[in-house]
């Protein structure tokens, strides 16, 4: 279908910022399309349209609050937070709600139906206590660093309208003998007094196997007293624990955890979403945002993030360049934001550029695809192929 391209760049567009209104015409349009006979081109609108639905079903303006099963005072901007007797440092931030993150995070469908299952337990607190239930109250978070493990653990705390208590558990480590423990009973102990969630970032650095013989007898005592502190919360409040190294984690600590959550690095359908909805007030064609998707494959969330920002002054900068130049460039000055593979391939000639994405099928790459995405014509592109192609039969031939 001609033109389509454009057509898919503006529902993309418009539903960055969704509404019913929007959803209902891009609704009406795939209806449209699959009458006429353009199917592969309805699929792609349905694409979008169950990846925007999910994340507007989870907004926070149509999520029911409900924390009567919480115990414990309230917490004000007035209330004390416990420091470390030795060093003053506060154990903990306080975050209130108006503060914590509203924008919902962009994970797969998976993800996304694990997060949903935790956030209607809570919904549903009176229903369960009448069967003698309650909701999970122990989330541990895992995955790459970079993929959103602490946005999404602030994110279901707004949703919860409560509270965060937030350690990060390398401040509680003490030089001092026995120090450590005793601030993690007086993290607790603060945690349990009020309606919170408990937040554990960095939970690896307290949470140690304690079989690792590099470690000495006070490591142990400490993951004991994380064990006896976790046990004694568990009727009180919610606690989320968040590591990007959950293979140093004590397998007891594992066990304390009712709900375990894996945080895989974002597929090319989330990242391409991912992209495109932080590139406003840049708008790319839907060609471009996949060459995007494909040069980053692999990296996570923040990497993606990082390449919009660079992006963004890349054009002011160089708003004649092609995208392909500006990827080439990013590659150069973000070796590690690209898997080497890639990053080869991008910084050598068009024709092998060219030849990987014909290649690709996961991404399905076309010859005006990539022709728009280099600056030349179609024919121009075509003609160079069929050179390379004469010369390698040439050569082979020799």
């Amino acid at each position: 279908m001609e033109h389509f391209n454009i057509i898919q760049a503006l529902c993309r567009s418009a539903l960055t910022n969704p509404s019913d209104a929007i959803i209902h015409q891009v609704e009406r349009l795939k209806e449209a399309l699959e009458k006429d006979g353009h199917k592969k081109e309805a699929k792609s609108l349905s694409v979008l349209l169950n990846s925007v639905n999910k994340t507007f079903d989870m907004a926070p303006s149509r999520i029911q609050r409900s924390f009567s099963g919480l115990k414990g005072e309230e917490l004000t901007y007035k209330t004390p937070i416990p420091v470390d007797k030795e060093t003053a440092t506060p154990l903990a931030e306080i975050i209130f709600p108006n503060d914590l993150p509203s924008e919902p995070p962009l994970f797969s469908a998976n993800v996304e139906m694990a997060i949903e299952s935790i956030l209607n337990e809570w919904r549903n607190f009176d229903k369960l206590s009448n069967i003698e239930a309650h909701p999970s109250r122990s989330c541990l978070v895992y995955g790459a660093p970079g993929t959103g493990k602490t946005h999404l653990a602030l994110w279901i705390a707004r949703q919860l309208n409560i509270p965060v208590v937030l350690a990060r558990l390398d401040g509680l480590m003490s030089s001092f003998l026995g120090t450590t423990s005793r601030n993690i009973g007086n993290l607790f102990s603060f945690a349990s007094k009020y309606q919170c969630i408990l937040l554990l970032d960095e939970f690896d650095a307290i949470a140690k196997l304690r079989n690792d013989p590099q470690e000495v007898g006070e490591i142990k005592r400490v993951v004991n007293t994380l064990l006896q502190n976790l046990d004694s919360r568990k009727e009180l409040g919610f606690t989320i624990g968040v590591t990007n190294h959950e293979s140093l984690l004590d397998p007891a600590i594992w066990r304390r955890f009712e709900v375990q959550i894996e945080i895989p690095k974002p597929s090319y359908e989330v990242m391409a979403t991912l992209i495109s909805k932080k590139l406003s007030p840049l708008e790319l064609e839907e060609n471009e945002i996949k060459f995007l998707s494909w040069s980053i494959e692999g990296a996570s969330g923040a990497d993606a993030e990082m390449l919009v920002k660079w992006l963004k002054k890349a054009y002011v900068l160089n708003s004649e360049n092609s995208i392909v130049d500006l990827l080439r460039k990013f590659a150069i000055l973000n070796t590690g934001r690209i898997e080497l593979k890639k990053r080869n391939i991008l910084v050598h000639s068009d024709e092998e550029l060219t030849h990987a994405l014909l290649d690709d099928n996961r991404f399905s790459f076309k010859q005006k695809d990539i022709a728009q995405l280099l600056g030349v014509t179609p024919s121009s592109l075509s003609k160079q192929l069929s050179k390379i192609k004469e010369t390698e039969k040439i050569n082979y031939g020799e």
